[in-house]
């Protein structure tokens, strides 16, 4: 759907960002004072991160299995959001197994649906993972609404992501499904109370 007529080689050489753009949304970031955390799908591009010295890594539900990866962004010490979409229990184990720094770690309950109907956010698994694994849980929330991700920190969701975008009507496959300001402020100032 959203590459038709244009390949995904293309689409993304074209809407990449080169290093002193990198440079820049890092800059921004701190200058608003936020954290810059970005997700590398490859080894290189994560070397490319620690040059730019990025806050925090966010592994992508895709990635969980990519062990040379993980391992190279476990060397780094800096936090990391792990995803659990599309993951079994038995990947999330071998994937925790390689931060041998778990402080350094939040496991992120994620269900990998765009959008994500109510009925299969899984807030249930943030108590299952809760008891499981001694490490700090968040949600990845991919909902059109709020009450997903408000309900997780009820459950104890530690951290939350959200997609944000300046419009639903914009070009792209996470759009459509994400938060446009001011529900992103909305949600915020709901979290922060």
């Amino acid at each position: 759907y959203y590459f038709k007529g244009e390949n995904r080689f293309d689409y993304f050489k074209r809407t990449s960002f080169n290093d002193l753009q990198w440079a820049k949304l890092r800059d921004k970031a701190k200058e608003i004072g936020i954290g810059f955390i970005v997700s590398p799908f490859s080894i290189e591009a994560f070397k490319k991160l620690e040059k730019l010295n990025i806050d925090a890594y966010k592994i992508a539900s895709g990635e969980v299995t990519n062990i040379p990866l993980l391992e190279n962004i476990s060397l780094s010490q800096k936090p990391v959001y792990l995803s659990s979409g599309m993951s079994s229990f038995e990947e999330i184990n071998t994937a925790i197994e390689i931060f041998k720094n778990k402080s350094q770690l939040t496991l992120m309950q994620c269900t990998s649906m765009y959008p994500c109907k109510p009925e299969y956010v899984g807030l249930n698994v943030i108590g299952q993972f809760k008891e499981k694994y001694n490490l700090k849980i968040g949600y990845s929330d991919h909902t059109t609404t709020n009450t997903a991700a408000l309900l997780a920190v009820a459950n104890g969701a530690f951290s939350i992501e959200k997609h944000l975008t300046f419009s639903r009507k914009m070009y792209g496959s996470d759009a459509p499904y994400a938060s446009e300001p001011m529900q992103f402020k909305m949600l915020s100032n709901a979290l922060k109370e």
